[in-house]
């Protein structure tokens, strides 16, 4: 026995210092690289101004982009919550660094495959270039900033393992979508779902989010988007709260929002300050995402329910009945069936998450999921 420990112990020595040497390069590697995606975010913005002023970018078609007419369903009055979207999770991540995919390969080793190596693979094409293929809802995770008064959003997954990202400045990936939209004032209406990070190994002035940050994110998120931004009032309009409205089935009809940005505020340790705010949340600039215990709740307009299994079994009463938008992930990165992809599209689910969206560098044969062929938005069935 104690020779079968030693034996164990030297085969898997050699993994575990190597772990231990990655781990320790990680975050000085990562910090050169985050200087790197700065640099690029900046320059890549400053390039999509210059070409748009230009008049050298063309608006895309959004005809293309729906399985369906269209224009018939948009004279006809289809309602929000009567679309289902495709949409990425963490939208904004590029490839990992060397040092990452040495840590997770290390990892893999030791923990016999639970931690999969393949997990670094994972990474995003540009706000521009998803939007370009027809993508009209992302996922931001950000990071609060505070320097002397000074609060400012970062987009990362992990301020020390994968700060690798193409929207390190949040004012600057917000701009980066209302330059598209300049661009194709008629697009669809496109969600971005904003998820509060709180690090457990902080930067320097990286600070815990709370409601006085929410505060300042509702200020950036005006600041930025300003009359594209389409606000939890302007959706109420004359109703005293989402769950009249829901009542009325009056969601807004989608030829109403064309060319409107919605922010959707993920479910986090701050959201009920945040609906305390105004519990209409009408003064709000995001819409707070619940979850299915909170369906019954007044301030209830989109809820998450990412196991598509168990959205189906509440699909009549959450998306039928109470007319409640929903939130679904039709898969994992690396973790893909069949089964849980076609449960996710039979869902109901207004905004369908997947970590293998349409892509401009698609090759065939690549695992790609949509509502078929190209097709990112779709009337619901």
């Amino acid at each position: 026995m104690i020779n079968k420990s030693f034996g164990y112990i030297f085969r898997f020595l050699p993994a575990l210092i190597s772990t231990v040497i990655a781990f320790a390069s990680v975050f000085p590697s990562s910090l050169e690289r985050l200087d790197a995606d700065i640099d690029e975010q900046i320059n890549r913005i400053a390039s999509l101004e210059s070409a748009y002023s230009s008049g050298a970018v063309a608006p895309i078609d959004e005809k293309t982009i729906f399985a369906g007419d269209l224009e018939a369903e948009l004279e006809a009055g289809i309602k929000f919550n009567e679309l289902n979207f495709m949409a990425t999770h963490n939208s904004y991540q590029t490839p990992s660094i060397g040092a990452t995919k040495k840590m997770y390969k290390s990892l893999s080793q030791i923990t016999f495959g639970l931690v999969s190596e393949k997990k670094v693979d994972f990474w995003s094409e540009t706000l521009t270039q998803q939007l370009n293929c027809g993508l009209r809802s992302f996922e931001l995770d950000i990071e609060t900033f505070d320097r002397d008064g000074e609060i400012s959003f970062t987009c990362m997954h992990s301020p020390y393992f994968e700060m690798a990202t193409s929207c390190y400045d949040f004012s600057l990936a917000l701009k980066e979508i209302a330059m598209w939209s300049d661009n194709n004032p008629d697009h669809l209406p496109i969600t971005v779902i904003i998820e509060p990070k709180s690090s457990f190994l902080p930067l320097k002035d990286m600070k815990y989010f709370n409601i006085d940050y929410a505060k300042a994110l509702d200020a950036v998120i005006r600041e930025n988007l300003g009359e594209k931004l389409f606000t939890p009032a302007d959706m109420q309009r004359g109703y005293s709260s989402f769950g009249e409205m829901r009542a009325a089935d009056d969601w807004c009809r989608v030829k109403d929002m064309l060319g409107k940005v919605l922010i959707l505020l993920h479910d986090c340790d701050i959201t009920e300050e945040y609906i305390e705010i105004d519990h209409s949340v009408k003064s709000q600039a995001m819409f707070p995402m619940l979850r299915e215990e909170d369906i019954d709740r007044d301030c209830a307009s989109i809820i998450l329910c990412n196991d598509p299994e168990s959205l189906l079994e509440i699909k009549e009463e959450v998306i039928s009945e109470k007319k409640i938008m929903v939130r679904t992930r039709s898969d994992k990165f690396t973790s893909v069936t069949d089964e849980r992809r076609e449960q996710a599209l039979a869902s109901g689910a207004n905004i369908v998450s997947t970590d293998y969206p349409v892509r401009t560098d698609l090759k065939p044969g690549d695992y790609v999921v949509t509502f078929g062929g190209n097709s990112t938005v779709r009337k619901a069935s």
